[in-house]
């Protein structure tokens, strides 16, 4: 079929957060092989020594793009600028040049080019009631993702604990995207007693989900195939939420105490 398009273009976006990425990078080393002309291949991805190794024999020198980390600053900058001006829970900050400029500056620095950092720094910031709660904020933010998620973590409140380890558990290990309305049901699961589900348990408002997991979580609209029509879908925030769960990294943060808890890795 491809013979037949005049022109094709295949864009691959953030090839470091394919499940299947060995699968992957044989189909693209096979898709190179065909030397096809019409057809145009665009891969993005973060560094890891694999990809880099499987692409230096498929991708020419002149076709490599670095991003310049001056570049991707600004960037950063212009969506904390965005955030502040339209966030309802950061506006309240954008009304003096001064700290909304403070705040732009430490995050931008901070940052080091991580989109995914900013926006935990953002979320954050949006709790902090008075700019002393909010400077004490800016100046002690965690330098790293691992040790962000570890706060985000180590800030859900004792009664919500055993909740949000139901809700990481299964959208770490579930096979298939979980609904809004589901993940309200999943939760009041457990298996450890007998029955397994308490009814009671189950999230009255199932957007609640966001304000026990912070961060971490995520809720989106999609088409429903079946029923063609638009449902929430919840989903861990980013690939990186999902490598720091399943990665021996938790267990040397202080979110380590409540992951032996409730036994997060454990499904």
């Amino acid at each position: 079929m491809i013979h037949e398009l005049p022109q094709v273009y295949v864009v691959l976006d953030a090839l470091d957060e394919c499940v299947q990425r060995v699968e992957l990078m044989e189909t693209l080393e096979m898709i190179a092989g065909w030397k096809l002309q019409n057809v145009r291949l665009l891969v993005t991805s973060r560094k890891e020594r694999d990809i880099e190794s499987s692409l230096r024999g498929l991708v020419d020198v002149q076709n490599r793009v670095c991003l310049q980390s001056t570049i991707v600053d600004e960037d950063i900058q212009r969506y904390v600028r965005h955030r502040l001006s339209t966030d309802k829970d950061l506006n309240k900050w954008n009304k003096d040049a001064v700290i909304s400029r403070e705040i732009e500056d430490v995050l931008r620095d901070g940052a080091h080019g991580m989109f995914r950092w900013a926006v935990c720094q953002l979320d954050a910031l949006g709790k902090c009631r008075n700019r002393i709660t909010l400077r004490k904020a800016l100046a002690t933010l965690p330098p790293t993702l691992d040790q962000t998620y570890d706060r985000v973590l180590s800030a859900i409140s004792e009664d919500d604990s055993e909740y949000a380890i139901r809700i990481l558990r299964w959208l770490t290990f579930s096979a298939q995207p979980l609904s809004i309305e589901a993940i309200a049901e999943v939760i009041a699961i457990n298996v450890e007693r007998e029955p397994a589900f308490e009814p009671d348990e189950v999230l009255e408002d199932p957007s609640e989900v966001l304000n026990i997991c912070s961060s971490l979580v995520t809720i989106t609209t999609e088409k429903d195939n079946r029923h063609g029509k638009p449902k929430e879908v919840v989903a861990l925030a980013h690939y990186s939420v999902k490598e720091y769960l399943l990665s021996d990294r938790i267990w040397t943060g202080k979110a380590a105490m409540v992951c032996e808890m409730t036994s997060l890795i454990t499904l």
